[in-house]
């Protein structure tokens, strides 16, 4: 088991050890409290939702078998980001911008994104024919899709601040 797990990290392309090193710093970054613009409120749930439709397209292409449960697992991150996790600690303030308290989601969502497609890469190195398996693609389009909607409930729950107040930073 050890040999073949060794296999598979030493035949993977060095770009993506440096991919994953960027994400990660990117990630550490969101774990401080920090004042943003709202164009960067958005602009990671949109990052995340292209990357994650473009790793579906890629593998499987755009088809209703994977649109759909795509789109359901957006939906579905969006709907528990937005009404059964917490909302994240966030105040607007008076110049446009959103204070956001340090959080590891981002991070934990851009991890997930990037796992998601290392898997499937692997799978299908593995086993190629993997890839016209429509029950295998349903389920890894909504994999891919969770962690971005996730991050969009997030982003619209920061944004709501605006309008409420929303929980104020200690």
């Amino acid at each position: 088991m050890t040999a073949y797990l060794v296999a598979i990290v030493s035949r993977t392309p060095l770009w993506v050890w440096f991919l994953l090193a960027a994400l990660i710093a990117l990630g550490l970054t969101q774990m401080r409290q920090r004042s943003v613009p709202r164009q960067r409120v958005i602009l990671l749930p949109v990052v995340l939702t292209v990357l994650s439709l473009a790793g579906v397209a890629s593998t499987f292409g755009l088809r209703a078998a994977v649109e759909g449960p795509w789109l359901a697992g957006g939906l579905l991150g969006f709907v528990i980001a937005r009404f059964a996790l917490p909302a994240p600690r966030a105040q607007a303030q008076a110049d446009g911008r959103f204070l956001v308290a340090g959080s590891a989601w981002p991070l934990a969502m851009m991890m997930a994104v990037f796992f998601v497609r290392y898997a499937v890469n692997v799978m299908l190195a593995i086993a190629p024919a993997r890839a016209q398996d429509l029950g295998f693609a349903a389920i890894v389009a909504l994999l891919y899709a969770l962690p971005a909607g996730l991050m969009a409930g997030r982003a619209q729950r920061i944004l709501a601040t605006a309008r409420s107040g929303g929980p104020a930073l200690a």
